[in-house]
């Protein structure tokens, strides 16, 4: 889980805000491709949203190279969802 710059998502009716960003790998092909699903949580680590972002092509291929993968996937999937990591 990593922190985020606060963000207002509607959700269920109402204005909520997003803090933080949870990630679990649900499909990695080990050669061109994975999806990551996400979870956009409140202060208190509740999931107000979820979806899935996929990793593809060069970034795929440079991914971990940095000898961080995990680090890397937050750094890639906050840039997909135009968020901030704080």
């Amino acid at each position: 889980m990593k922190s985020i710059i606060p963000l207002e998502i509607w959700s269920d009716g109402e204005t909520k805000t997003a803090e933080c960003i949870k990630l679990y790998l649900s499909y990695d092909d080990l050669a061109t491709r994975a999806a990551l699903q996400y979870a956009l949580c409140d202060v208190d680590g509740l999931t107000i949203y979820e979806g899935q972002v996929l990793i593809e092509g060069q970034t795929y291929l440079d991914w971990g190279q940095s000898g961080d993968s995990n680090e890397e996937a937050y750094t890639i999937a906050a840039a997909q969802l135009n968020l901030t990591l704080s």
